[in-house]
């Protein structure tokens, strides 16, 4: 079961990775979903919950931002309702999950929590600039969070996607003159 979580973790990794690479938002959107799917799927076989649950929000959060035109002003409601649940799956993965509430624990499962915040602030933004440049927190956070939970595939992610999101950056953002 081991080995199949590591392959779901690089099949969503290479989703994720290849998302930076776009212009459009909304290609950048489709991709982050399937990743969020296919890592959903590697946190659960790991018994990494938060993991798993924030990566399920993500796929929600995917497609909300998909059409976002349709929701207009309601975007700061849409993003503290985003908010609410991840602080909700937080205390959820200590208080019905019952996962031992240590120190390292409480700061372990806050990382991708504030990960996912960063992301669906950037998300709820106007362009893929943004999304790009609130990957730079967002990556960080989750590389340690998958390597306490040892998933291959996430670690590989957030370190590519890390390294893609800069030469995104520079090459679509900065506009360097060759």
């Amino acid at each position: 079961m081991h080995i199949f979580a590591q392959q779901i973790g690089i099949l969503a990794m290479s989703a994720n990775v290849v998302s930076y690479q776009f212009k459009s938002k909304r290609t950048i959107l489709a991709f982050q979903l399937l990743g969020s799917t296919l890592f959903a799927v590697n946190m659960f076989l790991l018994d990494a919950i938060m993991g798993g649950i924030l990566n399920i929000v993500g796929i929600l959060r995917a497609i909300v931002y998909m059409q976002k035109e349709r929701f207009g002003s309601n975007v700061k409601l849409i993003n503290s309702g985003f908010m609410l649940i991840y602080a909700l799956s937080y205390v959820a993965v200590f208080m019905v999950l019952k996962k031992e509430p240590s120190l390292v624990n409480l700061a372990i499962e806050l990382l991708p929590i504030i990960g996912m915040s960063v992301m669906t602030v950037g998300f709820s933004g106007t362009n893929a600039k943004t999304i790009r440049i609130c990957g730079f927190i967002n990556s960080p956070c989750w590389l340690i969070y998958n390597c306490v939970n040892f998933s291959i595939g996430g670690i590989l992610c957030e370190i590519i996607g890390l390294f893609s999101a800069i030469f995104a950056y520079f090459r679509l953002d900065k506009k360097i003159p060759s």
